[in-house]
């Protein structure tokens, strides 16, 4: 039979694995730092036109990009890829848009007259009258590949400071 035994001060070992269960007992800081990533991707999505999925963004109507400035898809007041706020509640992560128009972003929409038989609006230096303007939808905020990443990247930088205090 062969034997071996190993003698020494385990306390280093016994404190990295208490700050590693730590960070399970009290993950806020862990996902604080989760959040501002998973908020960093969202806001970079506005630079791409790539929705969290992978895909791109339905292209502009062309006679409304001539009237706009040249800016990305969703960018012209800044106002919809600046105002996301992001919270975490106990062991959730919230993100999502406090402008009223968001949601017509996220999920598209069929906007409708309810009063006229149609709508009219100037696009492209012409007057435009259309029984409805469908907006298709430009997923800004969700769950994607490089959030994953960004979730992993942060829970090994966790572990690793955990481990390397003393």
């Amino acid at each position: 039979m062969a034997l071996m035994q190993v003698h020494g001060d385990w306390a280093p070992m016994r404190d990295a694995l208490e700050k590693i269960a730590a960070i399970g007992r009290s993950p806020q800081a862990t996902l604080e730092a989760i959040a501002l990533e998973l908020e960093d991707n969202t806001r970079h999505r506005f630079t791409t036109n790539i929705a969290p999925d992978g895909s791109p963004w339905a292209p502009l109507n062309s006679a409304y990009a001539v009237s706009r400035k040249p800016l990305p898809i969703l960018v012209q007041s800044h106002q919809l890829s600046q105002q996301l706020p992001t919270e975490v509640r106990g062991h959730t992560i919230i993100i999502g848009s406090s402008v009223k128009y968001g949601g017509v972003h996220q999920f598209g929409a069929t906007i409708i007259p309810r009063t006229k038989k149609s709508l009219a609006f100037s696009m492209g230096g012409k007057m435009v009258h259309a029984r409805k303007v469908v907006i298709p939808a430009r997923p800004f905020l969700g769950f994607g590949a490089e959030d994953r990443e960004a979730v992993v990247e942060q829970l090994h930088l966790a572990l690793e400071l955990a481990m390397r205090a003393r």
